[in-house]
């Protein structure tokens, strides 16, 4: 079994490493094309956008949030359903909110694979300017950006407690 113990420093390796592996995957095999990893930068805000939040509790508890700015959105809602969806309409939080489905299902495999058992939330979409939870202060939190057919996304991770702190039956047990 991978350790995904947290500290107050920094994220658990084998999350971040799934995330990862789960955005070049997911992203190619929907849109065709490995978006680019950018780097971590905490300061940098997605602007007007919408967020998909997916939540993710077992061996760790801690929270995925896809965001999107919103010509992004626009943009890959347009090539992920084959036509054209409105940033204001209620069919934009179906799109990312899928999006945010896929890419927690396709981590949940890959964190199995790892020996770390985790089960996934439904998606909650939130919509607005610089959409983004408030966390537990020292909790280790990660924001990753990409770029991707011309268009800026973000992917942040962030652990909602340390493991010795989660309470209840973990997925599997």
């Amino acid at each position: 079994m991978t350790a995904t113990k947290v500290n107050e420093k920094e994220m658990p390796g084998v999350i971040t490493n799934c995330v990862k592996d789960s955005v070049s995957s997911i992203f190619n095999t929907i849109f065709g094309v490995v978006p680019d990893y950018c780097g971590d930068d905490e300061t940098k805000d997605i602007g007007d956008g919408v967020v998909g939040i997916i939540s993710f509790v077992g061996d760790s508890s801690w929270i995925l949030m896809l965001a999107l700015p919103k010509t992004s959105a626009e943009t890959l809602a347009e090539k992920f359903c084959g036509f054209k969806v409105e940033y204001d309409s209620p069919d934009m939080g179906d799109v990312i909110g899928e999006l945010a489905n896929v890419m927690a299902g396709d981590i949940v495999a890959r964190m199995g694979v790892e020996g770390v058992k985790v089960a996934m939330s439904l998606p909650t979409v939130l919509r607005g300017n610089n959409v983004e939870p408030f966390m537990p202060k020292g909790l280790p939190d990660k924001k990753m950006h990409y770029t991707m057919l011309g268009k800026d996304l973000m992917v942040k991770v962030a652990v909602a407690k340390p493991s010795d702190q989660l309470m209840g039956a973990t997925p599997g047990t």
